[in-house]
């Protein structure tokens, strides 16, 4: 009885983590504008999304460097 129990939450938990990572990953990331504004180190904190605010950044930098 026990082990069926074990066996359904972890069925239960794969799925879950499943539909998220599919979401996740089939996710459209939307493009930020670069401009002096949005390159403050302020501004780029205050990205919630993690992805965002890596292209952000990555984004600003190369900008910085031409």
């Amino acid at each position: 009885m026990k082990s069926k129990t074990n066996v359904l939450i972890t069925l239960a938990a794969a799925a879950l983590l499943g539909v998220f990572g599919y979401r996740s990953l089939t996710r459209q990331v939307q493009p930020v504008a670069v401009s002096a504004a949005t390159c403050t180190p302020e501004y780029i904190r205050g990205v919630g999304d993690a992805m965002e605010r890596s292209i952000l950044s990555a984004q600003c930098d190369k900008a910085a460097r031409k």
